[in-house]
């Protein structure tokens, strides 16, 4: 059985709202959607649809300063048919012009 909820954060957040496009790195899955709050390591989003917990996806800012890989820590449904999602970011935040770094 899966827990329920998020894990405990290590970090404080900011809370940001911009608009961020969602991309499943799994499927052809993708949404525009608005953040609620971001740290370095992790993102707040909120959606129209759910994603799947585990779910690798991409994500950058619409203004395409930012870009960065992540994965989907948890989806959590709302009451006003939205979906808040968590992301952990799977290497530190860079501009979208610039090519992902490898490891």
């Amino acid at each position: 059985m899966t827990n329920p909820f998020p894990p405990v954060r290590t970090e404080g957040r900011i809370p940001e709202e911009m608009l961020v496009e969602l991309c499943s790195l799994e499927s052809a899955a993708h949404e525009i959607a608005s953040t609620v709050n971001v740290s370095y390591h992790g993102v707040r989003i909120l959606t129209k649809g759910p994603w799947e917990p585990n779910q690798d996806v991409s994500l950058r800012t619409i203004s395409g300063s930012f870009y960065s890989r992540a994965h989907v820590v948890y989806c959590k449904a709302l009451p006003n048919h939205c979906f808040s999602i968590g992301l952990e970011l799977l290497r530190p935040m860079s501009k979208a012009s610039e090519p992902p770094q490898t490891h």
